[in-house]
């Protein structure tokens, strides 16, 4: 559907990692046609969910693995091949929605980063983060007995991960940036530990989440 454009970045696919959808984040979507940025759009599925949900007006994407960007090239109107902190962009003050689903962890300087996104978005636009909790019981159960954390293939402590966040720290990124936070939570894996977080009324949810995820607004 949409053109690749490719500036650089040779990463190795991960099939499981690349088609991963967080299908929740459609509902913090208004009904379009909205012009939307995905960075770090892996195969482009969630652009796949917003179109079929009639949320899409235009959907652009930032991959730096180009065989996955062939493939969210196939929904996407405009696909960049490329470091997120180094292509150029052209939305200034165009844009409704920026998505980081778990991008900016993976960056030097994601706070510079927030800033420019700021710089795209439209009066009122917003800017939807998610991104690993690295207050998380695992990670504070090895630091207390073990003394250390061990770099992963995936989640919390992925190898590939630059920067580490709270629920607070993310909050106060995006503040610092000039957004309004108007939304925010912790994401609580179903099971036994969904169940604890509902019984105790979230008061470990802290803890108990792997990912943290924030709204900020531009002001109008």
């Amino acid at each position: 559907m949409g053109a690749i454009m490719q500036t650089n970045g040779n990463a190795v696919a991960r099939p499981e990692y690349y088609n991963r959808v967080k299908g929740w984040m459609l509902s913090f979507i208004a009904d379009g046609p909205n012009r939307i940025l995905d960075l770090g759009c892996g195969a482009g599925r969630l652009g796949q969910r917003l179109r079929e949900a009639g949320k899409v007006g235009e959907m652009y994407g930032v991959e730096l693995c180009p065989e996955v960007a062939e493939e969210a090239a196939k929904i996407y109107d405009r696909v960049i091949v490329g470091d997120a902190e180094k292509v150029d962009f052209d939305f200034l003050s165009s844009l409704d929605y920026v998505i980081c689903g778990d991008i900016l962890e993976h960056l030097q300087d994601p706070y510079t980063v927030v800033r420019k996104i700021m710089e795209w978005l439209k009066p009122g636009g917003k800017l939807l983060v998610c991104l690993p909790n690295i207050r998380n019981y695992r990670i504070l159960q090895d630091l207390a007995l073990h003394g250390e954390w061990k770099y992963t293939d995936a989640g919390i402590l992925d190898q590939t991960h630059l920067r580490f966040f709270t629920r607070q720290s993310c909050k106060r990124m995006l503040r610092e940036a000039g957004f309004e936070v108007y939304h925010d939570h912790m994401v609580v894996d179903g099971g036994r530990k969904g169940l604890f977080d509902k019984l105790t009324c979230g008061l470990f949810e802290e803890f108990l989440g792997a990912q943290i995820f924030v709204c900020g607004r531009k002001s109008v």
